[in-house]
């Protein structure tokens, strides 16, 4: 009996020990796979508004057809696309043959009313470009006792994707 009394205590102390660490690797998991949703989120936004872009140039306007977009419509459909992102705090710049576009946020340009590409821009063999940026929270600061998040503790997902005006 009295080996177990000297023994007291010692649980407390072993889930201590372990608990703190598994606590911090199980929310760095988290927001791990968080930031990797978001990304995926943003890749798979621009991917697809880059192609809608191309595909709604010069080319399919003719004969009497008008399916050329609007820069307000194709910023609303990237949007759209990036289901894990907060718009307003989504920025894209558009680049074109000879033009750049910049959306900052991209809720700043879902109303415009200007074609896209414009008329100069939208020939065979030019090329369309979007790149996105989005700012992630660091929830390092969290874990160190008395911080508080500052403005350096956020980092930039970007992505970007280039695609070729073919008919």
């Amino acid at each position: 009996m009295l080996q177990r009394s000297n023994r007291r205590g010692f649980a407390l102390v072993e889930f201590t020990i372990i608990a703190v660490p598994m606590i911090f690797l199980t929310i760095s998991i988290i927001e791990a796979a968080l930031a990797m949703w978001q990304y995926h989120s943003m890749a798979y936004a621009v991917d697809v508004a880059t192609r809608m872009a191309v595909t709604h140039v010069r080319s399919c306007s003719q004969n009497g057809n008008s399916c050329t977009i609007t820069l307000g419509t194709l910023t609303s459909y990237l949007a759209s696309q990036a289901t894990a992102l907060d718009t307003s705090k989504l920025n894209a710049t558009l680049y074109t043959h000879a033009a750049t576009t910049t959306c900052s946020p991209i809720t700043n340009c879902t109303t415009s009313t200007a074609q896209f590409p414009n008329t100069t821009d939208n020939a065979v063999n030019f090329d369309v470009k979007i790149v996105v940026t989005y700012p992630i929270a660091n929830p390092m600061p969290l874990f160190w006792p008395g911080s508080q998040a500052s403005p350096g503790s956020t980092f930039t997902l970007s992505a970007t994707s280039r695609q070729r005006i073919l008919f």
